[in-house]
């Protein structure tokens, strides 16, 4: 399980992810746990940058409090979870990173300091005040042999000619489902 990871924002992101828009601040480096608000992009005709919190939030969801447990989605979940299927239909995202965490282990790509973790995400009204809170979750798969001696899981890292791809409404669903796998590249482990 991936329970937090690391984000160096800066002029590199922009360019790496070709995002029209510009956040008014960024985080120049975080690491990023769950309830955290940070950067995420999601195609609306375009790929922009939207602030997001990660936990998320249904939009059928009667209260807040459900997004602190669901920062993870399981891959093999998001085609049958009634919380997860709309979201895995029309509202996948990109989470940008630089590395991530498992078991106070430090992973990061040998070759692409910058990446980004397939997400989905959903809006949700909060029934008092009608503000919309946008949230995510990153999608975990089965480990490849780099993680499997720390966890059972990791999320899924999308190869950068797959994130149009990911983004893309019209991709259709068995070549989504096919992205979610675990990720062949070398990883570097710092413990």
């Amino acid at each position: 399980m991936t329970d937090h990871y690391l984000f160096e924002g800066g002029e590199d992101f922009y360019q790496r992810f070709r995002a029209p828009n510009r956040l008014p601040s960024f985080p120049k480096k975080s690491d990023v746990f769950p309830g955290a608000i940070e950067p995420v992009l999601a195609k609306e005709g375009s790929t922009f940058v939207w602030i997001m919190k990660w936990g998320l939030i249904p939009s059928w969801a009667k209260e807040r409090g459900v997004g602190d447990r669901m920062f993870n989605v399981k891959a093999e979940s998001v085609l049958t979870k009634l919380g997860f299927k709309q979201s895995f239909r029309s509202k996948r995202c990109l989470v940008p990173a630089n590395g991530f965490y498992i078991s106070s282990n430090f992973f990061s790509l040998d070759f692409r300091p910058l990446f980004s973790f397939a997400g989905i995400y959903d809006i949700w009204v909060e029934p008092v005040s009608g503000h919309e809170v946008y949230t995510y979750a990153i999608i975990t798969t089965n480990s490849n042999s780099q993680i499997k001696p720390f966890s059972d899981r990791m999320p899924v890292i999308l190869r950068q000619s797959d994130e149009e791809i990911w983004l893309n409404e019209r991709t259709p669903v068995l070549k989504l489902e096919s992205l979610l796998r675990c990720s062949a590249e070398t990883l570097t482990i710092t413990h």
